[in-house]
């Protein structure tokens, strides 16, 4: 599995969630606030800070991918833990500020926390270090700031919730990486199902098939280039079949280190291959005619090779197309092989 994939779908889904859950929140801070609070409030002023924080943390979430793209590092693993610590910091500051009497673990405290181990995607270590953190903090500031019902087994209860809490997040994370192993099972079978109806076994440039379908926009290039490898029966037939498979896959080596990127270049069939060019076309094709001429192949095998360029200019069809470079490779064949012929 792609370890740096994975980690940068991890830290974007982890900054996406953030980004909703901090913008929904800080309205819902803000409308408690302002509608269940009493004006000047202690839970007042609790409120409108929580919904700066989340209104900042929001920020955060639209600036920070802006200006350090998401990506394997440091910075998104620490990223990766904020929210959840803001959130459990704003449910601390309400249980040290507004509870009167603390009876048992509060609502709010359960929902950040276990919430949390559900929605963000936290790697082992990472939820080992937060959750055991949080469960330290979480005894020793209630303990000491709290007055505690001396027949509630506090402690207890915050040990099993962040045992579970980390439990959940464990699972939550193991669930992903099994998912993302499929993901890019399903991937790598379907590069393989590409290779298969795109690309010729043999030489690996395009098959028939797909040159087919890029025809179809011919006119977006320059030239089409037909050329077929002269007298290759006689090199099958002298040296057997394996040393001719071995000259076509240095052939495609050629052309693939020849034609530029953007052009297209195929097997047309047997020993014909087309190029879709947006250079000059019977520059490139005479070109290729010199490298393959002078090209030692294996065993030293004598290779020449015809060919018919056209203009994809002025052309009504496909049909016309290929009838046009198939003709001039003909004629190149007549005129007595190793040769260009353009029309």
């Amino acid at each position: 599995m792609d370890n740096t994939s994975t980690l940068k779908r991890k830290h974007t889904r982890n900054v996406r969630a953030a980004r909703v859950i901090s913008a929904v929140l800080c309205i819902e801070q803000a409308v408690y606030g302002l509608a269940f609070a009493e004006s000047g409030s202690l839970l007042q002023r609790i409120y409108f800070n929580s919904s700066l924080v989340l209104g900042f943390l929001f920020l955060i979430t639209l600036l920070l991918p802006r200006l350090v793209p998401i990506k394997a590092g440091i910075l998104y693993d620490l990223f990766d833990m904020v929210p959840l610590g803001v959130g459990l910091s704003i449910a601390y500051i309400r249980m040290l500020n507004a509870a009167k009497e603390y009876q048992n673990i509060p609502t709010i405290y359960l929902a950040v926390l276990f919430g949390g181990a559900v929605i963000f995607l936290l790697e082992y270590k990472q939820s080992i270090i937060l959750y055991s953190s949080i469960t330290v903090v979480s005894i020793i500031g209630s303990y000491s700031s709290l007055p505690l019902d001396s027949s509630i087994p506090f402690q207890a209860d915050f040990l099993v919730n962040g045992a579970i809490a980390w439990a959940v997040s464990a699972l939550t994370y193991a669930s992903f990486l099994k998912t993302e192993t499929q993901r890019e099972l399903i991937e790598e079978k379907n590069r393989q199902l590409t290779q298969l109806s795109e690309l010729d076994w043999l030489t690996n440039l395009y098959n028939r098939r797909k040159l087919d379908l890029y025809l179809v926009g011919f006119v977006q290039y320059r030239f089409a280039i037909l050329f077929d490898l002269d007298y290759f029966k006689t090199v099958n037939d002298n040296y057997g079949h394996q040393k001719g498979d071995r000259v076509l896959v240095e052939l495609a080596s050629i052309l693939l280190n020849t034609i530029a990127p953007n052009d297209v270049v195929g097997r047309w069939g047997g020993e014909e291959f087309l190029i879709l060019t947006h250079e000059d076309g019977f520059a490139l094709a005479e070109q290729l005619r010199k490298q393959i001429e002078v090209h030692r192949f294996v065993d030293d095998i004598p290779v020449t090779a015809s060919f018919g360029v056209t203009s994809c200019k002025n052309k009504e069809s496909i049909h016309e197309l290929v009838r046009c470079i198939d003709l001039n490779l003909y004629q190149a064949k007549q005129l007595g092989r190793n040769q260009v012929v353009y029309s």
